[in-house]
């Protein structure tokens, strides 16, 4: 714990916890630091990457090289410069070793938080000024919008209106932003100057899942981030990859006995991403793609769909009473929690049983019990039931849309189909890569993920709210744009990534601009953010990228795949996240397909 020593001094860290080829973040007066040892010394450096934000402890350490997860971005462990650009350098904090602690004096400490903190103008665009569809009484603009697709009347508006417009739903009016430039401003200042919508907390069902680490705000984001990364960083996604390969060997099983018949591709990816989250996270596997009956995916599919209808009605009637919709999702919250409770009391006594994991937590759930049983760790058991039940349904949701859109594609054109299917071959052979290391060498892959979710993201709307008044500078606005406390932002994320500045023939599916000898000129990094940016970028990122490229890989080495559905009956729905709704595909067995 940071602690001052002296009236403008304060303690980083214990020597000791400063472990050589590890990264260890801390926060002191909402300022990220990260501290590196290199060959015994100790550096330290602003915690944030200059690029986009990215939290620079959650990356790694590579020969002396702090490593951003993000993009990669690679800077010098003694002196912070970025290896390939010296120009470009983490501003250094000047510290001192005193009794085995790491010390540094308050001036220090602010003048790096001055430099995270960027130069905001004073000039503003005042938010009556903006333009936007015109308002009716009472219901403002909901009765103009999709309710199964609200991101598309967003998107129309931004066409008709521009990078920033505001539109009044109901009783709240909300400012919805397109410009790359400010987006990544109000991204990188969160969690302090920006929470997450507090509807969200109005419109939950039972209850459930408003103090796990996607909802969690302040202090209890500080503490929960750091149990949940370490989960899911590199050393654990390396031991777990073994099982995430029999998962997926399980999907492709499950395919063959289908084969050329008709497949409901996303409700087979959502048992797939269920029995991926549950092995990784809580070290259970409950194969729901081989058990047939009331699976847990069933029930977990009705809650977003619910939450999104709530945020998009005027009144909030099931505070009062219920609709036969409502008192289902309620019976498959219940279901789940109930599950939830049955994993809980399940890893209870494995801890019992085998003490020794205590000191060495093999998974999520193990970490989060350990946390609730230490009490100078202030973890409460809501939390640790409400970060389990977030696990579950951003685990199956975003990474089973992300690819059940991929494999749209792939069927949409056949020649990526058989040019992913050529680079695999030469990299791979015939057989599924034995390690995730592996999966690096397939830059069209890269590609065929990315452009994927570049046109179509899971999350094509990105809400925030403002904690306190914030003056963003942006990139088309000379004047920016200024936000009282209390507003309420919408960033549009495929706006951003489809600007033919940015992305030449931005509607064209061209997984080549990805490959590195086109990045420069065909890729704008900073307006491609499928999953967020700043501090709080998704914590699933490398999981969802590994099962991504996994399965990928397992159906071009074993299938061929065809429609089995007219492409313009497949529709974009946004319940929390956008689904292909429709999307039916049948996966034919490369043998038969060459018999």
């Amino acid at each position: 714990m940071v602690k001052t020593v002296s009236n403008d001094e304060r303690v980083l860290a214990r020597v000791d916890d400063v472990v050589e080829g590890e990264l260890l973040g801390v926060e002191v007066d909402d300022i990220e630091l990260v501290l590196v040892n290199v060959e015994g010394s100790i550096r330290v450096f602003e915690g944030r990457c200059p690029h986009m934000g990215a939290l620079l402890a959650e990356g790694e350490l590579e020969a002396g090289q702090v490593v951003c997860r993000v993009h990669q971005w690679r800077f010098d462990g003694c002196s912070g410069a970025k290896v390939d650009d010296p120009a470009i350098c983490l501003k250094s904090l000047p510290v001192s070793i005193v009794d085995g602690q790491v010390v540094a004096t308050q001036t220090d400490l602010q003048a790096v938080g001055r430099h995270n903190r960027a130069p905001f103008t004073k000039s503003c665009l005042p938010g009556e000024a903006l333009p936007g569809p015109r308002p009716w009484p009472l219901v403002g603009s909901l009765l103009s919008i999709d309710r199964q697709a609200f991101h598309l009347t967003l998107e129309a508006w931004a066409r008709q209106y521009g990078d920033i417009y505001q539109v009044r739903l109901a009783t709240t009016t909300a400012i919805i932003v397109s410009d790359e430039g400010i987006v990544n401003e109000l991204f990188k200042a969160r969690p302090g100057a920006f929470r997450r919508s507090s509807q969200l907390e109005l419109v939950s069902i039972s209850g459930m899942n408003t103090e796990g680490v996607f909802m969690a705000e302040g202090e209890r984001w500080h503490k929960q981030r750091p149990v949940i990364m370490e989960s899911l960083d590199t050393r654990h996604l390396k031991q777990f990859y073994p099982l995430l390969l029999s998962v997926t060997e399980r999907l492709g099983r499950r395919w063959r006995l289908s084969a050329g018949q008709s497949v409901d591709v996303q409700a087979d990816l959502m048992r797939f991403t269920v029995d991926v989250t549950t092995s990784l996270a809580f070290g259970q596997d409950i194969n729901t793609l081989e058990a047939e009956g009331d699976v847990i995916q069933k029930h977990l599919d009705k809650i977003f769909p619910t939450i999104q209808r709530r945020l998009l009605t005027p009144f909030p009637y099931w505070q009062y009473f219920k609709l036969p919709v409502d008192r289902e999702a309620e019976r498959s919250a219940r279901f789940v929690m109930d599950e939830v409770g049955k994993i809980v009391a399940d890893c209870r006594a494995l801890l019992q049983a085998q003490p020794h994991l205590r000191e060495q937590p093999e998974n999520l759930l193990q970490s989060l019990l350990v946390a609730v049983d230490d009490e100078s760790r202030g973890f409460s058991e809501k939390e640790m039931v409400d970060n389990v039940t977030t696990m579950l349904l951003a685990g199956e949701d975003t990474t089973a849309n992300s690819l059940a859109w991929a494999i749209y594609f792939l069927v949409k054109y056949p020649a990526v189909q058989t040019r992913l299917r050529e680079e695999i071959k030469a990299a791979l052979g015939d057989g599924l890569p034995t390690s995730g290391d592996q999966l690096r060498a397939l830059p069209y892959l890269d590609g065929v993920i990315h452009e994927s979710m570049r046109l179509k993201p899971v999350a094509p709307i990105n809400g925030l709210e403002a904690n306190e008044d914030f003056v963003a500078t942006g990139t088309t606005l000379k004047s920016g744009l200024a936000l009282r406390k209390g507003d309420f932002i919408i960033a549009l994320t495929r706006v951003m990534a489809s600007r033919e500045a940015d992305f030449p023939e931005p509607g064209a599916f061209r997984p080549e601009r990805w490959l590195p000898e086109n990045r420069a000129n065909q890729v704008n990094q900073r307006a491609f953010i499928p999953f967020g940016s700043g501090p709080r970028l998704c914590p699933g990122r490398s999981l969802a990228l590994l099962e991504m490229k996994l399965v990928l890989v397992m159906i071009l080495q074993q299938f061929e795949i065809e429609a089995r559905v007219d492409f313009n009956e497949v529709k974009e729905a946004l319940a929390f996240t956008m689904s292909p709704v429709g999307l039916r595909a049948a996966f034919i067995p490369v043998e038969e397909k060459s018999e």
